[in-house]
């Protein structure tokens, strides 16, 4: 077999002198590789390497060892920690373990970006995304008719596969406040953040086939990484004209400081602006730092929010009996708190209004709770050695997680949370999907506040908890909630044939199960149709 590297039709000599330094240079990869191994766990393993997901050996390891830490072997393995010690490790910082290390570390990021200058977007997030998601509503409510009318006139009915035309609409949600019109409609950009992620997966994928020692030796070589890089050199170039126009107003002082309280004004850049207030100023105008950045975001947003989307459609239309009360609860609200109108005459949701929507957060917390995204939560790797109090020791360089599956369906909020009987007259069994058990437990006395969506805790680790919660929850809520609003008030929707509207749990399209991960069907359709009034 001919090596890619080598010319054949010519003579190929190595001195002596380069013959050694190629060999002493391979030794020192090799032994290198070693040393930064793990040291060897002596935990039990539940499951099979060879297994399409880990599902039954989570219920399996949580059931048989709830106070050791035991491992399921992924690739990479992945400890799994007891919940007892969850309160002790959500809050360790960086240098004891990382989250963004963790995404570095199986996503490869010196070759395909992730996990790679992460702070100045957490900080873009955290700080500048939060503070001013309220002021992104009108442009999410904007974007979402521009993205629904997308499916055309569907003036009967008309089925749609809901996973692509979910990512699809995420990515011209999120578009709209990350870089803003006219690119965030641009097809070129549409088509890189949405191929980013699945490039980046079969990337990973790809190297993970080598043995362990010379996977970050391979890695630059493999096509696949070559496409991430290529996605992330399109987005640069894309991004560029935005970057100087963000720079020029940058350093005519006209972008504010690091604490300013300017609001997001639906302009294009105005993300961007915020990201390079966090930015290193030697990093500020490469464009290949930003693009990082972005495509970090669609990796992290896109594809996660709209398999959320995805879910709750599956959910409402297998069970269609839900639908009613949400409508009312959305016209409730609109009584009570009027609307805006648009700069093209639209009537649109206060940002305040979606607040108010209880049941329809129920639902969505719920949807997540039986649907999501990942079996395992609080990823972490470890970045020095981890003392429990279960007196376990876990080396530096281990993946740690806690499993979420088991706490999804047998969380304690669900069978013995204190509420008012008046109220809440029992609560369903965990393993029953009740899209309202959650505002039925907020309409309690001292528990206005509790069991919302985007609310976390250790029997509520879907978003994570502590230190690396995910920063955009908040935002991704109102995405979910204003694409939700938007199907209820507009359109009708139902399972494929289901001409009587009586849905049905087991019509609903299958789960996808793969390792860790959880995934709507990724060909699953529904019928939509415009409501007709």
């Amino acid at each position: 077999m001919s090596s890619p590297f080598l010319d054949e039709d010519k003579e190929t000599t190595m001195s002596p002198v380069l013959l050694g330094a190629s060999a002493f240079l391979a030794l020192a990869y090799v032994v290198r590789a070693l040393l930064a191994r793990p040291q060897r766990l002596d935990l039990p393993v539940v499951g099979k390497p060879d297994d399409a997901n880990f599902e039954a050996a989570l219920l399996e390891g949580t059931a048989k060892y709830p106070n050791t830490p035991y491992i399921i072997p992924s690739i990479p393995k992945l400890v799994v920690l007891p919940i007892s010690t969850h309160d002790e490790l959500r809050n360790l910082p960086e240098n004891k373990a990382s989250f963004v290390q963790d995404i570095s570390h199986i996503f490869f990021g010196k070759q395909t970006g992730l996990g790679e200058n992460t702070p100045p977007l957490i900080k873009a997030i955290k700080t500048d995304l939060n503070r001013h998601v309220a002021s992104t509503v009108e442009a999410l409510q904007d974007e979402t008719r521009y993205a629904l009318d997308e499916f055309g006139s569907c003036e009967n009915w008309t089925k749609v596969t809901v996973a692509e035309r979910m990512a699809r609409l995420v990515a011209l949600l999120s578009g709209r406040v990350f870089v803003g019109k006219p690119l965030s409609r641009n097809e070129e950009w549409i088509k890189t953040t949405l191929e980013y992620t699945v490039d980046a997966v079969k990337a990973r994928d790809e190297v993970l086939r080598y043995p362990e020692l010379i996977q970050n030796l391979a890695a630059p070589f493999l096509p696949q990484i070559r496409t991430v890089k290529q996605n992330k050199a399109k987005a640069a170039q894309l991004l560029r004209p935005i970057i100087e126009e963000c720079m020029r107003k940058f350093k005519e002082g006209k972008m504010g400081d690091k604490e300013s309280t300017d609001e997001f004004d639906d302009n294009q850049g105005t993300f961007i602006s915020w990201l390079l207030k966090w930015t290193d100023e030697k990093n500020r105008e490469d464009p290949f730092m930003l693009a990082d950045s972005q495509m970090t975001l669609s990796f992290a947003a896109i594809h996660t929010t709209s398999m959320a989307i995805s879910h709750v459609l599956f959910d409402l239309a297998s069970h269609p009996e839900f639908i009613e009360p949400l409508r009312e609860e959305i016209e409730q609200v609109i009584a009570e708190d009027g609307t805006e109108v648009d700069g093209s005459g639209l009537r649109n949701l206060k940002q305040q209004s979606f607040t108010k929507l209880k049941k329809l957060d129920s639902f969505l917390k719920e949807s997540q709770r039986l649907n999501p995204p990942t079996l395992v939560a609080n990823f972490r790797l470890t970045t020095s050695t981890l003392h429990l109090s279960t007196g376990h020791v876990i080396p530096k360089g281990t993946r740690i997680c806690y499993d979420a599956l088991t706490f999804n369906m047998s969380n304690p909020d669900l069978s013995t949370i204190p509420h008012d009987p008046s109220d809440v007259t029992s609560l369903d069994p965990p393993t029953t999907f009740s899209p309202f058990r959650w505002s039925s437990l907020r309409a309690t006395p001292g528990n206005e506040s509790k069991f919302q969506f985007v609310t976390t805790s250790k029997q509520s680790m879907n978003f994570g908890h502590g230190n690396h919660a995910c920063p955009g929850r908040f935002f991704a809520g109102f995405e979910i909630k204003i694409v939700i609003v938007e199907l209820l008030m507009n359109w009708d929707f139902r399972l494929v044939g289901d001409e009587e509207g009586k849905g049905g749990s087991g019509k609903r399209p299958k789960n996808f199960l793969y390792d860790v991960s959880v995934v709507p069907d990724p060909t699953g359709q529904l019928e939509f149709r415009r409501r007709k009034f």
